[in-house]
């Protein structure tokens, strides 16, 4: 093997998994310890998976945690910022969040029985660790108790250090969350959102809670619901994480079900749950800025989203679940970063007081558990989102037992964090090997001086006294009054509200807007006012909150179809379209025919997928409004319909399929004003037909699309070969077979016969397959519709022409997928290469070999394993050894950087970025903790143990006995589409589908360094892990 290939192949490996931060544990359990630290499981084969599980990331090892009085000296931070340490074990342990109430009291959730609930039982396991249990556990204070608790910190004194301590709640089993107003004490304890009653609001329940929500999952317990926040609308607003499931209830909203990450709100007068925006990094967070945007961190490289209301944003559909909405045909990014892209910054807040210095006013404070710093990041606006700018660290340690987890600004404008405080931060082990006995809390405040906040009461401050507050400087005290005034639910203070709704500043007015909301006194006189108002924010929540109810009275609806005709301000619009997803169909299609109509949003990063979602919430519902909106031409000219709607909306009514969709399809493309837009409707029309029998395609669209065969199939007889027309079948195989007929309908019809699963093509398609003048593109080609048949002969005749066909490397990959998809096919395969040795067996590289093992067959196991045998998975010995080895190796130095880099660049970075160049093919290395050789090392020798989002591969049965392998990058509607390793994306109906599971194994192969050199190893690792 060539250094390139070799060096390629280590490279891969090193990022298609990107866990370049994991570090291997140095304490070796014995069987007895490590059993113990199990949960306990109700069958041997849970026990055994779960006790053989290999843990990597951060875990556990054999240092000490550093003194809580001497960490502080291991920090560094800027010279204008000064730090505190407020609280530490044994007063916190295991601080998973903070809050403060209206007293300004520090509340912190303990943590301390994570990764299990108690008393329940591991029923299965997958290779996430994803687990199921044996029941449902009851809600607190039913059930078993749980060893996590929820207490309370004050400052009674004013003197800034914390000298009273209460525990409100013990016993809790999975406790997340917490937060107070509304007379109650909120717990998040997954499943169950609950309520302790509080009227006296001293913070200790009176009583049992009630359980308001319940239904969220417990599948992993790193990523449960969490991050409980008051919105500025009333609304209590939550997260969930990216690998747990959701099927959620309250006293009115009934099963609302979703998968993966989330933020989810819950009003509790009205009682109704619905999901705010779906998608993300695994949401850990939840953060309102001045102006009411909500934000949450990112478990990847960037900072996160800037959710919009009824958005779906990037997430891995095939590890974390498919969308609530099968129709999306797309997703919004998080916010684009500028900036070192390390790893990870999962929870954050918008600066927004005044005790810092005034450079952090209004920037992103972000804490990095992983790599153990907390970031300082600048927003700058990008149309209706924002761009983020990083600046400095602003404290970092030496420490790696720092891991910050929250972060909350405080009633006296310093920044406070949770520190989790472990050397392990992973939870990729299933092994319970937490320091069970640590936690600490930090303040980071201004250097200048301590900044004190005397005993203060805002449950007893006078109406005149909180209205006085909505004009505060500090966002925290902004946000604490209208806690208190949906309090106190008191109509009688909008009077005095309103002047500052009509009159005030900016942000006054808009706290003003909030407060009247809060104090139910939120109509249609106020938002006519709001509507107009000359602030686009108040716009913006006037807009907003008219959603709320998903209706609007008859002056609201003329009012927000005039706004929708006339607002300019980006923000505004993107709410606009938002709220318009959420009304009744007239009023929703007059919002967004105003939308298309007055402004070009085409260039922003949000607004034309959320106009989309709009438009896909009413196509069929209200198909004849949306219809007639096409009827005017001006739309038809409008960027955003020809970029992001109209390929959407034919496509939405292509894909479910029925007359009035089909019609509706028909009547779009002959609305059309242009072939201009006639083609980019037939662009959307083969994205709906993808994978689908059309056999059953009314007349109308029959008709409708008759002139555009050639463009939306590739050949002029396709449609009617499509539709089982038996004399275009007969004509299209000549076709086929004909070496003088035009190549590109050739190949069209070799497609379609494979798609349509047309066995009288079968001897055409072999005949061209093996035919000496036919080109590479036909025998590819040919050889990929072969795949849709089943007949014994073809895999016989493919091997026996296989010496003919591997010349070229593509037509020989796509020969060697062929007979690798059905089991007597590759048995003839593997015995042309082992007994007849008429096949090189160097032909098959390990990648293929390991999918012939996804056959299920013994027999071909035992023939791959001896052909091929660093595709057997290592021993965890041989494992460990390698380690120790390389470790040796890469410590002894000698490597040259220089070549380390011309390897990289010549192989590495055509699919990877390091150092600002390479490809986006895979992650980004840069961000990694590349110098950490432990972890390094560990996802090379053994690739299979974690592997990371995005590059999970699915293992495919078909209903016609295909075996397929790929990563899923979509799911619209009924289709699936599959990416092979290297091949050309698939797309399966879910009805061919007999069996779909994502592998355990990575695609990668094992024993990779095995075959470099001791040289070429400490080049490449020289230059990766250079600063």
């Amino acid at each position: 093997m060539n250094v390139s290939l070799k060096v390629w192949m280590v490279c891969v490996s090193l990022v298609a998994f990107g866990t370049a931060c994991n570090q291997k544990n140095k304490k070796q359990k014995d069987g007895s310890e490590a059993a113990s630290q199990l949960p306990e499981s109700d069958n041997e084969d849970v026990a055994r998976y779960m006790q053989s599980f290999s843990g990597v990331g951060a875990l556990s090892d054999s240092s000490e945690p550093t003194l809580p009085e001497k960490t502080l000296a291991h920090f560094k931070y800027p010279d204008d910022l000064a730090l505190d340490l407020v609280l530490s074990e044994p007063q916190v342990v295991q601080p998973v969040e903070l809050s403060f109430d209206h007293r300004g009291r520090l509340w912190v959730v303990q943590y301390h029985q994570y990764p299990y609930p108690r008393g329940l039982k591991v029923t299965s396991v997958d290779n996430y660790l994803r687990v199921k249990f044996d029941k449902v556990p009851a809600a607190p204070p039913e059930g078993a108790k749980g060893a996590d608790k929820i207490s309370i910190f004050e400052d009674t004194d004013g003197d800034g250090k914390y000298d009273k301590t209460t525990d409100a709640i013990t016993g809790l089993n999975i406790a997340t969350s917490v937060l107070t107003g509304l007379g109650k004490v909120w717990v998040l304890n997954p499943p169950y959102l609950l309520a302790y009653p509080d009227a006296d609001h001293d913070g200790i329940p009176e009583g049992a809670p009630q359980v308001c929500l319940e239904g969220f999952g417990l599948e992993d317990t790193h990523a449960v619901a969490n991050s409980l926040r008051w919105g500025p609308d009333g609304w209590l607003y939550g997260a969930q994480g990216s690998t747990t499931t959701a099927n959620v209830s309250s006293s009115v909203s009934k099963n609302v079900a979703f998968q993966g990450q989330a933020v989810w709100r819950y009003h509790p007068v009205t009682q109704v749950f619905e999901v705010f925006a779906e998608g993300g990094g695994n949401t850990f967070n939840v953060e309102f800025d001045s102006k009411g945007r909500v934000f949450s961190g990112d478990n990847g490289y960037d900072r996160g989203p800037n959710f919009k209301q009824g958005g779906y944003y990037q997430k891995s559909l095939g590890k974390h679940g498919p969308y609530t909405n099968a129709y999306t045909f797309g997703h919004l990014p998080s916010m684009p970063l500028t900036g070192e892209k390390k790893r990870f910054t999962h929870s954050l807040i918008r600066y927004e007081e005044t005790a810092l210095p005034e450079r952090y006013k209004g920037k992103m404070i972000a804490v990095n558990p992983l790599l153990n710093f907390v970031q300082l990041t600048r927003f700058e606006q990008s149309g209706s989102s924002y761009k983020n700018i990083d600046e400095d660290q602003v404290l970092k340690t030496d420490d790696h037992w720092f891991r910050p987890v929250n972060i909350k600004a405080g009633p006296d404008g310093a920044v406070y964090l949770a520190d989790w405080y472990d050397s392990r931060l992973s939870h990729v082990d299933p092994r319970d090997t937490w320091h069970k006995s640590s936690g600490r809390v930090y303040r980071l405040r201004n250097k200048t001086g301590e900044r004190t906040v005397p005993p203060f009461d805002l449950g007893k401050y006078t109406p005149a006294q909180l209205i006085a507050l909505l004009k505060d400087e500090n966002k925290w005290y902004r946000q604490q009054a209208q806690v208190q005034f949906a309090n106190r639910g008191d109509r009688s203070l909008v009077p005095a509200l309103l002047p500052l709704l009509r009159t005030g500043d900016a942000q006054t007015a808009l706290e003003a807007l909030w407060a009247i909301n809060g104090c139910k006194g939120y109509n249609d006189d106020v938002a006519l006012i709001a509507l107009a108002h000359k602030d686009p924010y108040v716009r913006y929540w006037a807009v907003r909150l008219a959603g709320d109810n998903k209706s609007a009275s008859p002056l609201v609806t003329e009012r927000l179809t005039k706004l929708a005709q006339a607002e300019q301000h980006p923000e505004v619009r993107s709410q606009l379209a938002s709220t318009a997803k959420r009304m009744p169909g007239p009023l929703a299609v007059a919002m967004i025919a105003g939308l298309l109509k007055s402004g070009n949003d085409a260039a922003d990063p949000d607004i034309p997928l959320l106009t989309w979602w709009a438009v896909e919430a009413k196509a069929e519902t209200d198909r004849d409004l949306v219809l007639a909106m096409f009827k005017n031409r001006q739309v038809w000219q409008n960027k955003t319909v020809q970029g992001t709607i109209l390929k959407r909306l034919v496509q939405r009514y292509v894909m479910p399929g029925g007359e009035t969709n089909y019609a509706a399809a028909a009547q779009l493309i002959e609305m059309a004003p242009s072939p201009a837009m006639a083609k980019i409707l037939i662009g959307g029309l083969s994205e709906g037909l993808r994978g689908k029998d059309i056999t059953g395609l009314s007349p109308a669209l029959t008709k409708a699309i008759q002139p555009y065969q050639a463009e939306l199939f590739g050949a002029p007889l396709a449609l009617a070969v499509k539709q089982g027309d038996a004399k275009a079948i007969d004509q299209a195989i000549k076709i086929i077979s004909d070496g003088k007929a035009e190549p590109r309908h050739r190949l069209a019809y070799i497609r379609i016969m494979g798609e349509t699963g047309r066995e009288q093509a079968v001897p055409a398609l072999l005949k061209v397959v093996a035919a000496g003048n036919s080109s590479g593109a036909l025998k590819e080609t040919g050889l990929q519709a072969l795949q849709y048949f089943s007949a014994p002969e073809i895999g016989t005749k493919i091997v026996a022409a296989y010496p003919q066909l591997r010349g070229d490397v593509s037509v020989r990959n796509a020969a060697v997928d062929l007979v690798s998809s059905r089991a007597s096919w590759a048995a003839s395969f593997l015995d042309a290469i082992e007994k007849t040795k008429v096949i090189n067996r160097d032909d098959v590289s390990e990648q293929a070999a390991r999918k012939l093992k996804l056959l299920k067959d013994e027999k071909i196991n035992e023939q791959v394993n001896r052909l091929w045998p660093n595709v057997k998975l290592s021993s965890t010995a041989e494992k460990n050894e390698s380690i120790t080895r390389y470790l040796k190796l890469i410590k002894a130095g000698g490597g040259n950087v220089a070549k380390g880099k011309v390897l990289y660049q010549s192989t590495c970075g055509a699919c990877h970025r390091l150092f600002d160049a390479g490809g986006n093919i895979g992650p980004d290395l840069t961000g990694y903790d590349r110098d950490n050789m432990n972890s390094m090392l560990l996802n090379i020798i053994d690739p299979n143990a974690d592997i990371r989002e995005g590059y999970v591969i699915h293992r495919i049965v078909t209903t016609d006995g295909r075996t397929l392998e790929g990563k899923i990058v979509s799911r619209n509607g009924n289709a699936i589409t599959l990416q092979p390793m290297g091949g050309k994306d698939m797309i399966l109906s879910a009805t061919q589908v007999k069996e779909m599971k994502a592998q355990q194994t990575s695609v990668m192969p094992e024993r990779l360094l095995d075959r470099l050199s001791d040289q070429e190893i400490k080049d490449i690792f020289s230059y990766i892990m250079k600063k």
